[in-house]
């Protein structure tokens, strides 16, 4: 129900201070990560692989030409944060940025998977701005989806709730992706690679539009909209671009949380990229590739039922150490142990996956944490702002991590059309999809340990918050909690 603001201002959306959010509200508000979870699985998985090996672009050319457009791309991030929250639109604050931008990432997902010929340089400059309307416009809805986490959220508990079932739902679509994906390239191929690709790519893509949509209609009650935006309270609920600023630069856990997730995000997409590889060339076996990815995704989902769970007994300071700890050693230990053994590689890779899905529960909480850091020392609401910044560093690990492979891949001297690969090739190959992400992993987790917001810090803040009678965003007050 809508209530009177300050000032006379009429925010057009329910609050829900008190009332639990419902099984199925939480649900479909999770929905759109099962979209998300097909979608971003074909990316992660067999973009890169479709560029060099079904469109046979160079990989040194495809690295040059994605970084410039992934470097446009993260600069402009700050800048849709800003208007994220400041935005005033028809359709809610952070609603409206699900509502107009799915669609046509849905149809550009499309055109990434469309194979055409030509000049290397322009068939990779396609290819690069076809992944950057896709791909990196994708990350303004789920930015805006993580925002809109703290209009409906009523504390951290359901925070965390909101958090681990968006998991569930993008770990079973990747399931789901894990095992339809090949046999639906193969059939809708029927021999062509190419139009396997880009007909699976289109059914992926409508499915993440209806269920993006679903998420929206879940927080219709909930997001913001004022009739008055020159009144205190639509006042409160902006910031300046110097004040947004401030809210990374002097907001430590927030400088902390997001070195974190580029080293993972870094770390991850390195591997996820290059898998196929190690598959083709050290497995002998890319059919295997269903069978490990399907295992894994599964073993997220369980992490993610566990992971309110573990954050409540361990902290989320020490859910996070344990995540990319886990990460580090299962990229690793089949790196120098048991080399191209699929059973030991397998129970590895769960392992770090358990990890992974762990950190996606946990990290999100901690970015809401810092943003109650920044109110808690400022006195100034910077939620909207903050939560949309948790594209930047996946933005950024995305840019890195396409200039690593592309190197990567060129020193070795990688060709798809040859039938066998030099011992420094194998070697070569085995140190870009293990070794150098599990290095990253690594640092994630001496990061997660200098973390500086422990859960006796966390407490702290609610108390004194509490005292002082702050309120934090559309969450009704501390004492409330």
């Amino acid at each position: 129900m809508a209530h009177e603001g300050a000032g006379g201002a009429t925010p057009i959306a329910k609050t829900c201070t008190k009332t639990r959010l419902s099984s199925w509200k939480v649900a479909e508000f999770a929905l759109g990560s099962f979209g998300v979870g097909l979608s971003f699985s074909l990316a992660n998985t067999y973009f890169i692989y479709f560029a060099t090996d079904v469109a046979l672009v160079p990989a040194g050319i495809m690295a040059l030409v994605f970084t410039i457009t992934r470097i446009f791309d993260f600069c402009c991030t700050p800048i849709i944060a800003g208007f994220i929250q400041n935005g005033k639109f028809k359709h809610g604050k952070y609603r409206s940025w699900i509502l107009y931008l799915v669609p046509i990432t849905s149809l550009f997902t499309i055109f990434c998977f469309t194979k055409i010929t030509g000049n290397p340089y322009w068939v990779a400059l396609y290819y690069a701005l076809m992944y950057l309307i896709a791909y990196g416009l994708s990350d303004k809805p789920g930015a805006a989806q993580r925002a809109l986490m703290t209009r409906m959220a009523s504390d951290d508990s359901e925070r965390m709730r909101l958090t681990a079932r968006t998991a569930q739902f993008e770990q079973i679509g990747n399931v789901v992706f894990s095992l339809v994906c090949l046999p639906m390239v193969a059939f809708f191929g029927a021999g062509s690679e190419a139009r396997g690709f880009q007909i699976s790519a289109g059914i992926f893509a409508a499915i993440g539009l209806v269920t993006y949509f679903a998420t929206a209609h879940a927080g219709k009650d909930y997001d913001i909209y004022y009739e008055d935006w020159h009144s205190e309270n639509a006042a409160a609920d902006t910031l300046p671009a110097k004040e947004c600023a401030k809210a990374i630069v002097k907001n430590p856990p927030m400088i902390c949380s997001m070195l974190i997730e580029l080293f993972r995000y870094l770390g991850f997409m390195i591997y996820v990229s290059t898998m196929a590889y190690y598959f083709k060339w050290v497995i002998g076996d890319l059919s295997a590739l269903t069978t490990v990815t399907t295992a894994s995704t599964a073993v997220c989902f369980a992490s993610s039922l566990l992971a309110p769970w573990l954050s409540a007994r361990l902290g989320k300071k020490n859910t996070s150490i344990l995540a990319m700890g886990l990460f580090a050693a299962g990229l690793l230990l089949p790196r120098f142990f048991f080399e191209g053994n699929l059973v030991v590689y397998t129970v590895c890779i769960c392992l770090g996956y358990f990890g992974s899905a762990l950190q996606v529960c946990v990290g999100i909480v901690m970015y809401s944490k810092a943003a109650d850091y920044y109110q808690w020392k400022t006195g100034k609401k910077a939620h909207g702002f903050i939560m949309s910044m948790y594209v930047l560093p996946v933005e950024v690990g995305i840019a890195i991590s396409t200039i690593v492979i592309g190197i990567l891949l060129d020193v070795i001297g990688y060709n798809p059309l040859a039938e066998v690969m030099t011992t420094a090739q194998i070697t070569g190959i085995k140190n870009l999809v293990l070794l150098i992400p599990g290095l990253f992993f690594l640092a994630a987790t001496v990061l997660a340990c200098l973390h500086p917001l422990s859960e006796r810090k966390i407490a702290q803040m609610h108390r004194d918050m509490s005292q002082r009678g702050m309120e934090r965003v559309g969450e009704g007050r501390f004492d409330d909690m």
